[in-house]
């Protein structure tokens, strides 16, 4: 039994190759294999995308891996970010001018209650290089969190979440041995993927940091999973 990690936007989810790459999703669990979205999607948009379609998996591990729901939806994990930095990252971002957004991610629900709990909190980007540093004076003042500056968007979550990590404790938590373990996504929150000992693999069009640190290069999910059915990998 094989486990294939993919991350969702811009390397499952892609136009021209969505519906095949949930054809050979589907092929790959079929074998008996296990299939899982690592994404740093809230639960609800990543489900918008995938509802509707014949898609099958064995786990959704969303926020970047701050949470973790089975095939029914049932949380099995979930780190929040300490409650007391919650309400001053929060007033950090609505002073800033380089966003023009933000919202607290709960893990189920999508609030601007700063007495929630926050398995995340997002802001979306207005000026690029005024957020990355708003990014580094939050890590520099809050070490109980981490996070990445994206293209749109700063994702804070608590500093232990990350992709690779939760990958990591759910292979331990299904007893699946970390060569068995095969992952592929395309940026920056998709480098912890392969601090491990998994195959780990990207998109031809993944940033420069990912290429040095996987496998090899895809242009579709689709064709990694004919190479792992095809056992070349």
């Amino acid at each position: 039994m094989k486990l294939l990690a993919v991350d969702f936007d811009k390397t499952f989810f892609i136009s021209q190759d969505y519906q095949k790459n949930i054809d050979y999703a589907n092929a790959f669990i079929e074998k008996g294999n296990l299939f899982i979205i690592v994404t740093g999607r809230h639960i609800q948009s990543l489900l918008s995308d995938i509802n509707h379609t014949t898609l099958k998996y064995h786990y959704l591990v969303c926020n970047d891996g701050g949470i973790i729901f089975d095939n029914n939806l049932n949380v099995i994990y979930q780190c929040n970010m300490p409650k007391h930095v919650v309400p001053s990252i929060v007033n950090l971002y609505k002073r800033s001018d380089c966003l023009d957004d933000w919202y607290i991610d709960t893990g189920l629900t999508i609030t601007k209650d700063i007495n929630s709990s926050a398995n995340g909190i997002i802001g979306h980007i207005r000026i690029k290089e005024g957020a990355h540093k708003l990014f580094t004076e939050i890590k520099n003042n809050y070490p109980e969190i981490d996070g990445y500056v994206s293209q749109n968007w700063i994702n804070i979550t608590e500093k232990s979440v990350n992709k690779g990590g939760s990958l990591f404790n759910l292979s331990k938590i299904i007893n699946i041995n970390e060569k068995d373990v095969y992952t592929i996504g395309d940026n920056i929150n998709d480098l912890s993927m392969s601090n491990y000992g998994f195959n780990s693999f990207c998109m031809t069009d993944s940033i420069d940091e990912l290429k040095y640190k996987t496998i090899k290069t895809y242009d579709s999910v689709y064709e990694l999973i004919m190479d792992i059915l095809k056992g070349g990998l």
